[in-house]
């Protein structure tokens, strides 16, 4: 059992564009980034926003009531400040949410409650979706069984991906479908550094994986890249 806990995972449609996938629980407490320039959504995975409560004249929101999503959008100057707001939901469920705007793209935020979480099953599995979603249980979990295997990356070497960032493969998860690939990061440099989808682009990954997304100087961490799967045999 790998001894961190998942804290964000990251859907990507395309490289520019992801979504933050947060565990909720009814009455509970999260904390999520979201850009300070460009509008934020937020959803409950197979739930619906029903109200939203704590907004002042830092947030403004628009609720989409035909998908039961919002979108909330930082007035000027909320940078780096923490901003409380309180959803429910119209199967019940009430959870409180500490937004910090930063510059950075928006993300979409989906909430999945705790009871759909990594530990629990994934349905349906013959999805597109649902097969990511196994993949990274199988990380998530360090247990392998089949069709998955593992390939360990001995004699890979690091790469810098920004000035104070650099990477080196550690191992490669293979299933049918995709390809896993672990990667070890290092912050190089005296400050904190925020991990985002974009640093990765390059390597045009179908979804993300991170243990954390703030990295202090010269600390360590992994993140898990899912690939397009190539033929292994």
């Amino acid at each position: 059992m790998r001894k961190f806990p998942l804290l964000a995972v990251s859907l990507l449609a395309s490289s520019v564009s992801a979504v933050q996938i947060l565990p909720i629980k009814d009455h509970g407490f999260s904390e999520v980034i979201i850009s300070s320039t460009e509008h934020t959504r937020i959803s409950v995975e197979n739930d619906r926003i029903a109200q939203l409560f704590g907004i002042d004249g830092r947030l403004s929101f628009e609720l989409d009531e035909m998908n039961g999503q919002v979108f909330i959008t930082p007035a000027p100057g909320t940078e780096g400040h923490s901003l409380l707001i309180t959803l429910t939901t119209e199967k019940g469920l009430t959870h409180d949410l500490r937004v910090k705007p930063i510059t950075r793209p928006a993300e979409a935020v989906l909430l999945r409650p705790k009871t759909q979480g990594f530990q629990e099953r994934v349905s349906p599995l013959g999805t597109y979706q649902g097969l990511l979603l196994e993949l990274i249980k199988v990380y998530a979990t360090d247990t392998l069984k089949e069709p998955y295997k593992a390939v360990t990356l001995q004699k890979s070497s690091s790469e810098q991906i920004e000035p104070d960032l650099t990477l080196q493969p550690v191992k490669e998860i293979l299933s049918p479908q995709f390809v896993g690939r672990v990667l070890r990061l290092k912050n190089e440099g005296d400050t904190t550094l925020l991990l985002s989808p974009h640093q990765f682009a390059k390597f045009k990954p179908l979804s993300i994986v991170f243990s954390t997304r703030v990295l202090k100087p010269l600390a360590q961490t992994e993140v898990l890249l899912i690939l397009q799967g190539v033929d292994h045999e």
